[in-house]
């Protein structure tokens, strides 16, 4: 018996409304077109039944029918179909091992399809395919037609199907990430295309009419939390995501995927993407699609805090706020609070105006409201800013922001409880934070820009910043292969010829006693001064040392009992400069006494050497030798 191939009418009563939701699962429409402008389709393996509990001979006309009719095929170029083969681990429903049906049933339901649905398939790109999935496809090609082959496209992970289609305008299942990441734990390099949203230098954007713009991250978490539904739900950011799950939403993010869907049972939020010459598209039947749940949306959020570059409360602000809030007994005013987030106080302990903008047109308006519901969601402000305050300090020593963090919490607490108060003199309302969570009209600021492509903003945000700007580490390897960083600047020295250094001076000094750094190369002693040395070069002025004298022959001897005399016959020099004044010779010839001319001293080995002295011994007086008797 074949099998049937169109689904009975809604308003039948055979039509089953179970089958229609399960098919939205299995095979859904991409919102945007390829790049050839053919529509494109998901089929995803992860979301296919247990065939112990399902008929999939009535499956399989409701799965049939989402493909394109043969009124638009026959208008159309034809379409493509990004085969999803996972086993979908990632999905609740298949943590246990589902069975399939078996291959007779897939060669009768490729025979079902009419012949102008099975011609107009450009492309079939399979990703993460099992072994089964390979022999079906290769029974496919010898079978049914050998130019099937040729549509084929295997690609093993998200990064390999990056190079064939792009990936950022396709609306991927969560369960396909989640077995891209077991197959390729680093599928975001080099495909992720850089940063958008995480760890970026410019955490806000500049939007075409000159305001400031929250990243698209925000916009989106933000506004599935704020949902009348989602807001009331107990422990909004007390109760962790799965880590995994935030890890590829961060990807995707940062990658800047189109189509992120949000789903909390029945509560659905998708981002709307709007490409020039296609006008607004909208993802239809989300309810039926798969999605990210609220646990994932509020662990974003503190996954962007915990994450800039800057954090909130930087660590050069830790000593003021340890001195200023560290008291428990003195209760923060609202004065404290608006000295601190206002943008035109020069003394606020928020030197960076960025964290400012932040706190106002984000954070501060968001926990607020969640404040309000508190008797649903038991998100008081205490435990609002438990859970934010360890996202706000992320310095080097995690000691001392475990410390820090009890002053961030009472910090926290007052500027929530106090906000409505802080609203008016901020010149900021929630009518202003719904207004910043809205997809932005200008098409250019709807999607993040990477972090390579931001201009310089940071001088408009930050005018207070002054001081030394050091290289980004992440960036300072680019270019390397093109051309060789520059050298770090050294020291200029003088080179000074010994000519310079005449007998004025003592060796190793220039004028008025300065120190010159003499050049090493002897090619340098022509006797001219280094014409490349400039003016402006200061010299080091440095106390010479004291001359040395000519040192005493160890055979002369010197009559220490007499020492007025011994001193006579030497000149001293005095070769210690004077202060402001060039170093001469100065003569104590006067002011000191002379040596007894009777003990000759050699004189210094410039002048001419002296006739050899005289030396009178001293007669030593000897006991006579005895007399030689006689009779021995």
């Amino acid at each position: 018996m074949p099998l049937p191939s169109v689904p009975p009418p809604q308003t039948s009563k055979e039509y089953s409304a179970t089958f229609a939701n399960l098919a939205a699962k299995i095979l859904y429409r991409s919102p945007l077109p390829s790049q050839n402008d053919l529509p494109v389709f998901i089929l995803n393996a992860a979301a296919f039944p247990d065939a112990r509990n399902t008929d999939y001979d009535a499956l399989l006309p409701y799965v049939l029918s989402r493909l394109p009719d043969d009124e638009e095929l026959i208008g159309g170029h034809g379409y493509e179909i990004v085969f999803f083969a996972g086993g979908g681990e990632g999905n609740e429903a298949m943590q246990t091992k589902k069975a399939r049906p078996g291959w007779g049933w897939f060669l009768q339901a490729y025979h079902v399809l009419n012949r102008a649905t099975r011609k107009r398939l450009q492309k079939l790109y399979l990703v993460h395919e099992k072994n089964w999935i390979r022999v079906l496809v290769e029974m496919f090609a010898t079978v049914v037609s050998p130019k099937f082959r040729k549509k084929i496209v295997h690609v093993s992970t998200l990064s390999g199907l990056a190079l064939h289609i792009p990936i950022e305008d396709l609306l991927i299942p969560p369960s396909a990430y989640l077995m891209d990441r077991r197959k390729s734990p680093d599928i975001h390099v080099p495909y992720a295309s850089g940063r958008r949203a995480f760890t970026v230098k410019q955490p806000l954007h500049i939007a075409a009419d000159g305001s400031l713009r929250l990243p698209r991250v925000l916009r989106e978490a933000t506004s599935f939390v704020l949902m009348d539904e989602n807001i009331k739900a107990s422990g909004i950011f007390r109760i962790n995501a799965r880590a995994q799950t935030v890890e590829i939403l961060r990807e995707a993010y940062d990658r800047g995927q189109k189509f992120i869907v949000w789903k909390e049972n029945e509560i659905v939020l998708a981002s709307s993407y709007r490409k020039e010459g296609k006008g607004e598209v909208w993802v239809e039947e989300l309810d039926q699609a798969e999605g990210y749940e609220l646990q994932a949306a509020a662990a974003l959020i503190k996954l962007w805090y915990k994450e800039l570059r800057e954090p909130i409360f930087p660590i050069s602000c830790y000593q003021a706020l340890e001195k200023y809030y560290g008291n428990i007994n003195v209760p923060l005013e609202p004065s404290q609070l608006f000295a601190m987030l206002s943008t035109d106080d020069e003394w606020s302990l928020l030197t960076n105006n960025t964290s400012k903008y932040i706190l106002i047109m984000h954070l501060l308006p968001l926990l607020s409201k969640v404040s309000e519901f508190s008797d649903w969601n038991q998100m008081t402000p205490d435990n609002l800013a438990v859970c934010f305050a360890p996202s706000l300090l992320h310095g080097p020593d995690p000691i001392e922001d475990l410390k820090l963090s009890t002053i961030i919490r009472r910090i926290l607490v007052a500027m929530i409880v106090h906000w409505k108060e802080l609203e008016p003199i901020l010149d900021t309302s929630y009518e202003k934070f719904e207004e910043s969570l809205r997809m932005p009209e200008a098409v250019e600021d709807r999607e993040d820009p990477l972090e390579e492509a931001q201009t310089q903003q940071s001088s408009d945000l930050d005018p207070q910043v002054s001081g030394i700007t050091l290289m980004d580490n992440e960036d300072s390897d680019e270019g390397e292969e093109d051309s060789p960083p520059p050298l770090p600047p050294r020291p200029r020295t003088a080179t000074v010829h010994e000519s310079l250094l005449n007998a004025t001076n003592p060796p190793g000094l220039g004028p008025e006693g300065c120190t010159y750094h003499t050049s090493a190369d002897p090619s340098l002693s022509t006797g001219s001064v280094d014409e490349s040395i400039p003016s402006s070069i200061t010299p080091v002025r440095r106390k010479p040392a004291p001359a040395l004298l000519p040192l005493p022959r160890y055979s002369t001897i010197v009559n220490v009992n007499d020492r007025s005399a011994a001193l006579q016959g030497t000149q001293y020099y005095n070769t210690v400069p004077v202060e402001g004044e060039i170093c001469e010779e100065v003569n104590y010839e006067s002011a000191l006494p002379m040596y007894d001319e009777s003990v000759p001293m050699y004189e210094e080995p410039t002048r001419a050497a002296p006739s050899p002295p005289t030396i009178t011994e001293q007669s030593i007086q000897r006991k006579p030798l005895p007399k030689m008797t006689s009779g021995v």
